[in-house]
């Protein structure tokens, strides 16, 4: 049985080669994708509100859940026994580590937990809670000088 391509080399050194090359494109589709992935969060900044800043029906917040009187319900989805709220705050891409803090310490102040937390910066900020319910916050632009907060409550 003959192989193919570069004669003399030996099979371990085909393999290594092989692994390399496809890290490297692995490594470079990902890097592809971020850029074109926060370049669509940064649009989300500038556009216009519209009626996107506007609440979708009568929603109602669960129980236990109280939010700032500076954020703005927009609305709540359920499904099964996780429920999703979404709400508008002012605030820039600059400062979604800043409201993402503020919403933690909210949480806490609630009788929650912070349990962690993950941002990048100029683009998205979340955060995991627990205590009293488990769940986690998600701050991303929702349109120009307003930022949408999504929190996500599990059981």
């Amino acid at each position: 049985m003959a192989t193919a391509s570069l004669p003399g080399v030996k099979l371990p050194v085909k393999i290594v080669l092989a692994v390399v090359v496809l890290a490297a494109l692995g490594f470079g589709g990902f890097r592809v994708f971020e850029h074109f992935d926060r370049a669509g969060v940064k649009k989300l900044a500038s556009r216009s509100c519209g009626t996107l800043d506007t609440p979708s029906g009568s929603p109602t917040l669960p129980a236990g859940l109280t939010i700032p009187g500076d954020e703005k319900l927009l609305r709540v989805v359920t499904q099964g026994k996780t429920t999703a709220v979404f709400v508008s705050t002012a605030g820039t891409l600059a400062e979604v580590v800043q409201v993402r803090d503020a919403v933690l310490a909210a949480l806490v102040a609630q009788g929650y937990t912070k349990k962690g937390a993950d941002q990048e910066p100029g683009v998205e900020a979340d955060g995991q809670f627990g205590g009293k319910g488990t769940g986690t916050i998600k701050v991303k632009p929702l349109c120009t000088d307003r930022l949408e907060i999504r929190y996500t409550l599990n059981g």
